[in-house]
């Protein structure tokens, strides 16, 4: 229901009204101008809820709590998970929606309005009509309004108010009067009412009150408070600074003892003041009526008098440890000092829950030479700006805390240390310097007591970044265990995106079980805390997604991508969206779909660009992955421009590991141009690093690419000799794509191979990978169109052995129903990993009689799918 009208035409009182009626359980939040921070607003949200049912909204707020930036949508729906679960009506009342203009408050409440259980009504109060699909939701019959003509009082309501309640005795005349002068605006009517009570010239005060709502309702106010007796008055004016009222406070701020009696004398005479509570030990003044107040207020003091009140709030609210008040009213009197003695209190667990908006208000309220005069302050600063991506500002913040502790070594606190560390990482990696960035990581552990959990964390996985980047995997592991178990103990969400980093370093290493039994471990942990819905847990669900495609299990694969990539969306994680984007890119080439797979990839690349992501960060390259996808599918001029703009060094002896994924893409792109001793030469310097630092994982697709390098060249033996070290270390791991995104050149070595070895475990590992050539050769014929049958070169056809039934048919085994000379021609191209159209390019007949040939295979052999026929024929001899 949305509720707008002007201002004093009783949206407010309505509301009263309907709560004092209703028989659901009831929410009400009054929302101001502070609310605007999505932070705040979803706490006070959910407190409101809560009031209602403790257990509303619980997993919700340990999302929000716990998520950089906080993931608003994601915890809304998190919050409608728990809202569908309640078995009695709740209605919820959001009073004064106008003050709210923050565009992500304005979208989650849309999600939320569109998934809105039934047994869950929203009521809004406001001014002026929201930015919300209020024409949606009117033709799906979701949208009740109340506006100002509903809420106007009629001349029955007029006499009614102004005679019964309001005690008066007006004439039928007089009440046509101000009901025509007010146009049945509520607030007018009561300050007329107050205005003219004790009066003897009724009448004439009604002829000469006119003018606009803004004018009249000043002149009536005035009127209002001129007839109030002076203690209350001076009261009325004095607790104007607060925005909410309670007899402690009042009485703190004005000096007084006796602030209770007058609220309650206050609220008795209809002086526009409304309980917040049941108990009515906290009120507020209608804002019209507050405005005017404070206006009196400052005419009536000195600055300097306003500020002692101000002063005393502050004192009060920080004794009575609500520092978020505290802060707001010694801004208010420029009491900076204490000010900025709050914050710093704060600040920190502001960070963490990722309050960056509130924090920044403040910090940008106080005067730059109080912020530069306290290292821990200006670190914080540093820290927002940072987040903000104002790098230049936050390294030159940095620079002057550097230079006031050179001054003053006393200020060089354990805290002040451990930030200055974090800040410096992250801006010394975003420089390339890696070096430095690992040596103050490392020193600021060595000083930072075991006492500061949080810091310490932080700055191990900084430390375990720069490593990672740098190469050295060994000991960017190690950090990252000790990091995921101070993590887990600790019931952070800092795990996920740990555990996504380890993937990759035991990735890298071929540890592939490893991995996958890592990313199970994740979602025990994910489950144990409900989780689920968490953006960070989009980094174990993208993990995942690709170790499964490395598998070839592609549909639990897209399933976990696409989860990580929902994950991702509803938290505004570019990180996660990145990753998920050039995974998925990778599974829609495997699957066939060039189209999925460049519309992928292109979404990754437009985030990278759209949030300037460098690339110090642990994400797979989506530039890289683009040229590598061009590559596969043809597209070498785009691949050779990217190579140009890369400014890649074909010659450098020395190839880092940050950049080893651009120069294996640079290596494929000279084997597919034919320039195969550039390719070999580089491949052999990629070789011998990836060796050096047992990157397993990397060596493996690295032997690949070298055997098919060799057999380019007509040096089979050498291919064979590379290809088995890659399988030996693959086949442990049960690594599938590796071997089978290189396509019919690695197919045939295997082939060949598999007649040679004698080891029985790589000799099933063989048997494991052509079946899996054979089926993707199945799914590909079945996903391509007729215009991509994705024929072989004619070299590679023209150099595979013809089948010579002569000779092979005195290993055939005696079968009931021999198979023709045209089915062990099909039998061995399908063994040779061909597709049903390639086979029916290859023979020169149609594919309707090649699968009919297959289905005369299969039954003859007793079989029912291509491996099991492959598997079959080599039994009896017949390939």
């Amino acid at each position: 229901t949305l509720v707008s009208a002007p201002a004093g035409f009783g949206k407010t009182t309505l509301l009263s009204q309907w709560i004092a009626k209703t028989v659901d359980a009831v929410a009400w939040l009054g929302l101001d101008d502070e609310d605007n921070d999505p932070v705040r607003f979803f706490t006070y949200f959910l407190a409101a809820l809560q009031a209602v049912q403790p257990t509303l909204g619980v997993t919700a707020q340990e999302l929000f709590a716990t998520t950089q930036p906080p993931a608003l949508k994601a915890s809304f729906t998190l919050l409608l998970n728990d809202l569908a679960t309640l078995t009695t009506p709740l209605t919820l009342f959001l009073d004064d929606y106008h003050l709210i203009t923050t565009p992500a408050i304005h979208e989650a409440l849309t999600f939320l309005v569109d998934h809105l259980p039934s047994s869950c009504h929203l009521v809004l109060t406001t001014r002026i009509d929201p930015p919300l699909p209020l024409a949606r939701w009117l033709v799906r019959n979701q949208l009740t309004e109340i506006r100002t003509d509903d809420l106007r009082f009629d001349h029955a309501d007029a006499v009614t108010f102004l005679n019964e309640v309001m005690g008066l005795t007006l004439s039928t005349s007089d009440v046509d009067t101000l009901e025509a002068r007010t146009e049945g605006w509520i607030a007018g009517l009561q300050l007329a009412a107050l205005s003219m009570q004790g009066r003897e010239d009724v009448a004439g005060f009604i002829q000469a009150f006119s003018g606009s709502h803004r004018h009249v309702l000043s002149y009536l106010v005035e009127e209002v408070l001129d007839r109030c007796a002076a203690d209350v008055l001076e009261f009325l004016l004095q607790t104007s600074v607060l925005d909410r009222l309670s007899a402690p406070l009042c009485n703190a701020v004005t000096g007084r003892s006796d602030g209770q009696q007058l609220l309650e004398q206050i609220e008795q005479a209809n002086l526009f003041l409304t309980p917040l509570d049941d108990e009515r030990q906290w009120y507020r003044y209608h804002h019209l009526f507050a405005e005017v107040l404070w206006q009196g207020l400052q005419r009536r003091l000195s600055a300097a008098a306003v500020a002692e009140l101000h002063q005393r709030a502050s004192t009060w609210y920080k004794e009575a440890e609500w520092v978020e008040q505290a802060i707001h009213h010694a801004l208010a009197a420029q009491a900076f000092d204490q000010a900025a003695l709050l914050v710093e209190g704060v600040a920190l667990t502001m960070i963490l829950h990722s309050e960056f908006a509130r924090l920044r208000n403040w910090l940008e309220t106080l005067p730059e030479a109080t912020i530069k005069s306290r290292p821990l302050l200006t670190l914080y600063h540093v820290w927002v700006l940072y987040i903000s991506g104002q790098r230049s500002q936050s390294a030159a913040h940095l620079a002057e805390v550097e230079a006031l502790l050179a001054a003053d070594e006393t200020k060089r606190t354990p805290e002040v240390q451990g930030l200055i560390a974090i800040t410096q990482t992250r801006l010394l990696r975003e420089a390339g310097d890696l070096a430095g960035a690992i040596a103050i990581s490392q020193q600021a552990l060595a000083n930072l007591p075991e006492q500061e959990p949080l810091l310490r964390t932080r700055i191990t996985l900084n430390l375990a970044i720069a490593q990672y980047l740098q190469g050295d995997l060994g000991a960017a592991s190690q950090l990252l265990t000790d990091t995921m178990t101070v993590g887990q103990t600790a019931r952070l969400i800092g795990p996920l995106p740990t555990i996504y980093l380890k993937v990759q370093i035991l990735r890298a290493q071929g540890y592939l079980n490893q991995a996958l039994q890592l990313c199970q471990d994740g979602l025990t942990l994910i489950t144990q805390h409900n989780w689920q819905e968490f953006p960070a847990s989009g980094f174990l669900y993208v993990a995942l997604g690709e170790l499964l495609r490395e598998r070839n299990e592609l549909r639990a694969a897209a399933d976990y991508l696409d989860r990580g990539i929902r994950l991702g969306e509803a938290g505004g994680h570019h990180h996660i969206l990145i990753i998920g984007q050039v995974w998925l890119a990778w599974l829609r080439q495997s699957e066939g779909n060039i189209n999925g797979s460049q519309e992928a990839i292109r979404a990754a690349l437009q985030l990278v660009q759209q949030h300037a992501v460098s690339r110090f960060w642990p994400l797979p390259s989506a530039a890289c992955t683009q040229a590598r996808l061009w590559i596969a599918q043809g597209h070498l001029a785009a691949a050779s421009r990217w190579v140009q703009s890369s400014g890649l060094d074909e010659a450098q002896p020395m190839i880092p590991y940050l950049d080893e994924t651009a120069y294996v893409t640079l290596a494929r792109l000279r084997i597919a141009e034919g320039k195969l001793a550039e390719a070999e030469s580089l491949l052999q310097r990629l070789h011998q690093a990836a060796a050096a630092a047992d990157r397993n994982g990397s060596l493996i697709e690295i032997l690949i690419l070298q055997a098919i390098t060799f057999v380019a060249q007509h040096q089979r033996n050498q291919a064979m000799s590379v290809l088995v070290q890659a399988l030996q270390l693959a086949g442990p791991e049960g690594y599938i794509r590796l071997f089978i995104d290189e396509g019919e050149a690695v197919r045939g070595l295997i082939y060949d191979l598999r007649l040679a070895i004698s080891d029985i475990t790589l000799a099933n590992y063989m048997e494991q990978l052509l079946a899996a050539f054979a089926v993707q050769s199945s799914d590909l014929d079945a996903a391509l169109p007729p215009n991509q049958s994705e024929t072989p070169p004619a070299a590679t056809i023209a150099n595979r052995k013809p089948f010579d039934t002569a000779q092979d048919k005195s290993k055939i085994v005696n079968l009931i129903d021999p198979l023709s000379e045209r089915e062990l021609e099909v039998l061995q191209l399908v063994a040779a990993g061909l597709s049903n159209r390639q086979i029916a390019e290859q023979l020169i007949i149609t594919v309707g009689t090649v699968k009919t040939h297959i289905n005369h295979i299969f039954s003859k052999l007793a079989v029912q799918s291509r491996t099991q026929a492959i598997v079959r024929g080599q039994e009896y001899g017949l390939l």
